[in-house]
């Protein structure tokens, strides 16, 4: 039996948008079936991840920033994702690069910008150093578990409760 396709059908199926909505992303007319499209990869959305991932921001509020869940966050932008820790230093180092290569063009506010920027960089690491804190670019130690912490409490017990001295050693 045919059965002619429905107004909606013939709308989806030509590809066309019916707008953009307030954020700036497409709005496309309700298919008939169940569920909605999957979510496309497309730059712009992976910049705006990582921008969210130089400022230090969860994979939830990334995920939230360009409206999807997280777990399609993580498997759409796994890359992304991937490289998540190292967002900001990679940031800093492109826009320096940027920076430098338009300083060696000639352009002298680009110089100057670069000269404050790494400045910039220079008093923050100082101030770590400074302040006993590990810098940015350092990782952090593995915090210790339960019982580790517990064992070393144990080791370092004196007075009344503390382990007895071994015996003599007999020769």
């Amino acid at each position: 039996v045919y059965r002619s396709p429905s107004h909606w059908e013939i709308f989806f199926l030509s590809g066309e948008i019916l707008g953009t909505n307030l954020f700036g992303d497409p709005v496309y007319p309700r298919k008939e079936g169940r569920g909605r499209p999957e979510h496309q990869w497309s730059r712009e959305l992976s910049n705006r991840v990582l921008i969210a991932f130089a400022l230090g921001r969860s994979v939830k509020q990334a995920a939230m920033a360009i409206g999807v869940s997280a777990p399609t966050l993580r498997k759409v932008y796994f890359s992304e994702c991937a490289m998540r820790q190292a967002a900001r230093e990679r940031m800093e180092i492109t826009q320096l690069t940027r920076l430098n290569a338009a300083a060696e063009a000639g352009n002298v506010a680009a110089e100057k910008e670069l000269a404050k920027q790494i400045e910039r960089l220079r008093t923050r690491e100082l101030s770590y150093k400074m302040a006993g804190r590990q810098s940015a670019a350092e990782p952090k130690a593995a915090p210790k578990g339960k019982k580790a912490q517990q064992k070393e409490a144990a080791a370092g017990v004196k007075g009344r409760f503390a382990p007895p001295d071994p015996p003599p050693m007999i020769q």
